[in-house]
């Protein structure tokens, strides 16, 4: 039996793991990706600010291959998933199971300017520059916008901005500082209760970190954030999330809805195609009532990989598929000077998500501190 999982993220990671842990020899598992690294994107943030180098939060993905799970270093090109074919530009690989868990990719062309005039924070490339520049900031404003919804991990924005602050006020430097950020969203983590997004805006307000709402960019100019009613921002660095977009050979099948996001059953992970499933950010994941998207995270895909895994084990045995994937996940948002907040979620939850926003506490910031070496021993 062959599974082929597309993307070495998070869930294609543990999904790699967890059949290969299960299964042995009886399941050839092989894992396809454009690149030939892993970049632990939790610790972005930090990184940004220089607490951590980038060869810490790298791996590379062939080190997979002593779990005996195959690597492939290639570009898909093309799934057919009539004929269980998927085409890369070295060959046609053949499975009876399919894992697709591409991610999303970056377009900072939807907005003009971006890549001329700014940096994305989500890039590993480009926070490693933002680092370089930030040694060298001693005044000015610096300006984190967000492109466009849906964009992955809601609350890194705000750590981040947290993380800046830390960062200028250890070194004396905050007074000559502004920090600002702009959000199309009306508050901070909207589906949440809006008690957590009060709690975020108030450490916002105390840190002293301008927050501007509902806000549409349009384009970025040299030193200039241009949002929409004619409004300027002045920056002297600007900070962005790209718009996010899943993979054009994604969007080049039918598995996608109208904003090129696969849809699957919300509880197996399974597509309308037997036994190819699709997991992580790149999945058009709804919530129940509200009907927009599911927030997107790491920890999401992780245990959807779990589920489709275990699912997909029994299957190979002939058996039914028992395990549900019930909307679950936790974060952890670093909040500056040795303290993080807690947060759990239950997206499934009706009527409305279910999410909390512990206090910062130096225990969440250990905690997240250890998940980090724990992802990299438990994976690689």
């Amino acid at each position: 039996m062959k599974t082929l999982i597309l993307g070495g993220g998070v869930g294609g990671i543990v999904a790699a793991n967890a059949l290969k842990n299960t299964m042995g020899p009886s399941m050839k598992v092989t894992l396809v990706d454009r690149e030939p690294n892993h970049y632990f994107t939790p610790s972005f943030p930090r990184l940004m600010i220089g607490e951590t180098k980038p060869l810490k939060i790298t791996r590379q993905l062939n080190i997979l291959e002593k779990k005996k799970i195959e690597v492939l270093h290639r570009e898909i090109e093309n799934i057919d998933l009539i004929e269980h074919l998927v085409t890369t530009n070295r060959e046609q690989l053949e499975y009876d199971y399919l894992i697709i868990s591409l991610g999303v990719e970056y377009h900072p062309e939807t907005v003009p300017g971006f890549s001329e005039f700014a940096f994305n924070a989500y890039d590993f490339y480009d926070v490693v520059k933002i680092n370089q520049r930030l040694m060298n900031f001693t005044s000015g404003q610096i300006v984190f916008f967000i492109s466009s919804v849906p964009y992955k991990c809601p609350p890194a924005p705000y750590e981040m901005m947290f993380l800046l602050d830390q960062f200028f006020r250890q070194r004396g430097l905050r007074h000559k500082i502004k920090l600002t950020i702009v959000t199309p969203d009306y508050s901070p983590e909207p589906i949440a209760p809006p008690k957590v997004g009060q709690s975020v805006r108030k450490m916002l307000d105390d840190k002293d970190i301008e927050l501007i709402t509902e806000a549409k960019v349009i384009k970025v100019e040299r030193n200039l954030l241009m949002l929409d009613h004619n409004t300027k921002v002045p920056s002297d660095l600007l900070l962005g999330i790209a718009s996010h977009w899943t993979p054009k050979v994604i969007r080049n099948t039918d598995l996608v809805d109208k904003s090129g996001y696969i849809e699957v059953d919300q509880l197996t992970l399974e597509t309308r195609y037997p036994g190819v499933y699709a997991i992580g950010d790149a999945t058009a994941i709804r919530l129940p009532v509200l009907g927009a998207y599911a927030p997107k995270a790491g920890s999401f895909a992780h245990a959807q990989a779990v589920v489709v895994a275990k699912n997909i084990r029994l299957l190979s045995r002939g058996l039914k598929p028992k395990f549900r994937y019930e909307g679950k996940g936790l974060c952890i948002m670093n909040t500056g000077f040795g303290r993080a907040r807690y947060s759990t979620v239950h997206y499934y939850k009706k009527p409305q998500p279910y999410v909390t926003l512990l206090r910062p506490s130096k225990l969440s910031y250990y905690a997240k501190l250890a998940f980090e070496k724990y992802w990299f021993k438990r994976w690689f």
